[in-house]
């Protein structure tokens, strides 16, 4: 009896202590239900309170509120905290700052960044960003950046995209299209090849290819959406091609590469891909306007030399350049040049049904196929290694070829590359920056052509009912957001001087603050694609989750120790 009369007392004695605890657990856990959006606001928009020296008590009371809501008795709290504000562009300041309590570390952080500045008013509040970048063990970044009072999740420098439904791809597709049109030559209608945003300049040289490229890319984008002021343009960049061919001597027919439109003085140096690449441009616009004769005529000329560039074997004299009134020829062995002479001789059978092209084709494919046989789907040349583009150049050429002569080792080849590309794509949706690129291609670039490739095997596939077309419909989803991820938008170009000049293009690469012209080409010609490829009733196309932020405060909260 005494034992159990001890026993009952203890109980009543502690049970306000093991309530409180309970209590206190479901505070914490109901705190940890935040979202990151949520806390990335708030710290964003203390840092900016406290860089006008006007400390928002609200969004303190809610960061401290926060804060006193994670503690717990068994956590030590050391923040560490790295801040770069930016103004214009450029790196205004830095600051570091470590310590118990969320807000005084984020405070000290600001200001260092900011030194002695004055920031007086709303307005010019809103010309400078903040990077907050948050440190924890092992050596990892949790990391934001505002764009005025808006706070978007960062790795590296680019702002993380998770979401991809129509109306984001619609909106790209419309600031890439202005991007290109800014890019265009008001003199000549001709482009250059690299824009750099870090400097705000762009290369002097315009060249055929980029030229023909985008004007490829203006032609879509006018099918996907009837534009008049598009079409105002399609004349100017038609004549620009037109004005590069050679109309005489050994090489008449092909284009030349460039113009310098400060002396008017061409390169004097045809390529094969030039070339063909303004083929495919000059036969749309041929479909655009039939009673034009002379863009098949300058299509057929163009076809008639490449025909004279390949050798009995099937390889392509890919390059040939002058030099005092004299020619020489370069015959190292390139996939993408002959992928892309097959892909332009096939397309002109297509319309012409002149023989000489399909037989041409045919010549050059079965050397492409017989790389393939001797080296695996992966295949090199002697410009560059085994890689994907190369390979995504015979997957292209074969397809175009396939739809004129759709012969078996053709289409056999087809899903042979297509298989090891999928195998190739970067699959791991924990890891945002790079989930969707191929391994290999570290360029929108490169990742924007075999994306382009794969829209065109949708429907290829489906056509021909090879079967699982899905898997290339999904590859295209996961490329399409790694994409619009490297491409400047009003959210990521806190770093860069003349965003108005750079929002739309597509970044080249991890290194680079370059858009190159292409780049912008692929990435617009693959979201047209998959669009036209998606049900029409399919307005999200992909959602990557977020580590959750119970997993990480934690973390955050215990820093990262030297």
């Amino acid at each position: 009896m005494m034992r159990l009369i001890v026993t009952l007392c203890v109980t009543v004695l502690f049970m306000p202590l093991v309530q409180a605890d309970v209590a206190e657990t479901k505070l914490e856990n109901e705190a940890l239900q935040i979202d990151h959006q949520t806390f990335r606001h708030e710290v964003v928009r203390y840092v900016r309170s406290i860089a006008m020296e006007n400390e928002d008590n609200s969004t303190k009371t809610a960061l401290t509120q926060l804060e006193k809501e994670w503690n717990n008795h068994y956590q030590q709290t050391h923040w560490r905290v790295h801040i770069v504000s930016y103004h214009e562009g450029n790196v205004f300041g830095e600051g570091d700052a470590s310590g118990a309590s969320l807000t005084e570390t984020l405070q000290q952080a600001t200001q260092a960044s900011l030194a002695d500045t004055v920031i007086t008013s709303k307005t010019d509040l809103n010309d400078y960003y903040f990077k907050v970048s948050f440190d924890y063990h092992p050596d990892h970044v949790y990391a934001m950046v505002n764009n005025e009072d808006n706070a978007y999740e960062v790795q590296g420098d680019r702002v993380i995209v998770r979401h991809v439904d129509r109306e984001g791809i619609e909106n790209q597709i419309k600031q890439s299209k202005a991007y290109l049109l800014r890019a265009i030559n008001n003199d000549y209608s001709g482009i250059f090849k690299f824009y750099d945003a870090e400097h705000d300049t762009s290369e002097k040289l315009l060249r055929t290819t980029y030229s023909a490229t985008t004007l490829n890319t203006l032609i879509r984008l006018n099918q996907h959406q009837k534009d008049i002021e598009l079409q105002s343009y399609f004349e100017g960049m038609a004549q620009f091609l037109l004005d590069r061919q050679l109309t005489s001597g050994p090489n008449a027919g092909g284009f030349d590469y460039g113009v310098d439109p400060e002396t008017n003085e061409e390169t004097c140096r045809i390529v094969v891909g030039t070339t063909s690449k303004t083929i495919f441009t000059l036969l749309l616009l041929h479909n655009m306007t039939p009673d034009e004769e002379k863009y098949l005529q300058s299509a057929q000329s163009a076809g008639n030399w490449l025909l004279k560039m390949i050798h009995d074997d099937g390889t392509v004299t890919p390059v040939a350049q002058c030099e005092d009134d004299k020619w020489n020829y370069n015959n190292k062995q390139s996939i993408l040049y002959s992928g892309q002479v097959v892909s332009a001789l096939s397309r002109l059978y297509a319309i012409t049904k002149d023989q000489r092209y399909l037989e041409g084709a045919k010549q050059v494919a079965s050397q492409l196929i017989r790389e393939v046989g001797l080296h695996g789907a992966l295949v090199g040349d002697e410009y560059r290694p085994a890689n994907s583009i190369s390979s995504s150049w015979i997957m292209m050429a074969l397809i175009d070829l396939a739809k004129v002569d759709p012969t078996p080792v053709y289409i056999k080849t087809i899903l042979q590359i297509g298989n090891v590309l999928l195998e190739r794509q970067i699959n791991q949706p924990d890891d945002a920056y790079n989930h969707g690129r191929y391994l290999d291609a570290m360029t929108t670039s490169g990742n924007g052509w075999i994306n382009e490739v794969m829209g065109e095997m949708v429907p290829f596939c489906e056509q021909q009912k090879l079967g699982d077309c899905d898997q290339y419909r999904d590859a295209m989803r996961k490329t399409s957001r790694w994409l619009l991820q490297n491409t400047y938008n009003e959210n990521n170009t806190y770093n860069i001087t003349n965003p108005k000049q750079a929002i739309g293009g597509f970044i080249n690469n991890f290194s680079s603050q370059k858009v190159r012209t292409d780049a912008v080409c692929h990435g617009l010609n693959g979201l047209l694609s998959m669009l036209d490829n998606e049900p029409d009733d399919k307005d999200v196309f992909i959602d990557l989750p977020e580590r959750p932020l119970t997993e990480l405060l934690p973390l955050l909260r215990a820093g990262e120790y030297n």
